[in-house]
């Protein structure tokens, strides 16, 4: 049987409410766990998150969480792996996205 990974989620400081004000969340997850299982995990754990959650429908505004991995993670996603190893950090932060309509200041 494959050992557990132990993932360590830090919660950016506007969302610890949702987390019951922990700042960080330590998850033992299947060894062959991806970065969905964590959120998906986070999710059952946590429900208040759905809010936050950037999703298909129309923006309207408000903020919504954003997850920000290690580089080596990244890469190790790129290349079809899970994304995941021990003692890895997850970053949960939350950003505000303008109501429809209102440009944003970013050029493109």
């Amino acid at each position: 049987m494959a050992r557990a990974l132990d993932v360590t989620v830090v919660i950016a400081p506007p969302l610890r409410s949702l987390f019951e004000g922990r700042r960080e969340i330590s998850l033992g997850v299947p060894a062959n766990a991806g970065v969905g299982d964590v959120v998906e995990v986070l999710l059952s754990l946590y429900p208040k998150l759905w809010q936050h959650l950037a999703g298909d429908l129309l923006a309207t505004g408000g903020s919504y969480v954003h997850l920000g991995l290690h580089e080596h993670s990244l890469e190790e996603l790129a290349l079809g792996g899970t994304g995941l190893s021990t003692g890895r950090r997850l970053l949960l932060f939350v950003l505000s996205r303008p109501p429809p309509g209102i440009p944003t200041s970013a050029s493109g």
